[in-house]
């Protein structure tokens, strides 16, 4: 099942471009490789995201979100800027949980005219609710 957004669906309470673009930077960067502390940023300045509006990319985040809270694993659901030729798929692959925190793996897969990117992430929801990615678990001290 694939379900079809357009920016203004889900528009929600966004927070700013910067936010946003941190957001989609570090998910690249958890998609692309396992040593994700050596990779070079400079890979991540021509990703799809770049192309949408400060507009879009608030209506993009609320949908991210959106979509994280609602939609069953397996099902694809896809969100089309209003203006910049950029879509995104998003589909959750399963729930978890990490001790308490409810998790998600997702498939995003995004394509703007001349870029495209698709990685698989995890993200946990915090205690206020927003999703993050999902970090080891702290570590003992003890050998």
């Amino acid at each position: 099942m694939v379900r079809h957004f357009k920016a203004g669906d889900n528009a929600g309470n966004g927070r700013d471009r910067n936010l946003m673009k941190t957001f989609l930077i570090v998910v690249g960067l958890v998609g692309l490789a396992a040593q994700a502390w050596a990779i070079n940023m400079s890979g991540f300045k021509d990703a799809p995201i770049t192309r949408l509006s400060g507009g879009e990319l608030k209506a993009f985040r609320a949908f991210v979100m959106s979509t994280l809270n609602q939609t069953p694993d397996g099902v694809t659901v896809v969100w089309q800027a209003p203006k910049t030729r950029f879509v995104s798929k998003i589909t959750p692959q399963r729930t978890f949980f990490d001790g308490k925190r409810k998790c998600r793996e997702a498939t995003v897969e995004s394509e703007a005219h001349d870029r495209y990117q698709r990685g698989v992430y995890s993200l946990c929801q915090s205690a206020n609710g927003e999703w993050q990615f999902k970090t080891p678990a702290a570590r003992s001290g003890k050998k």
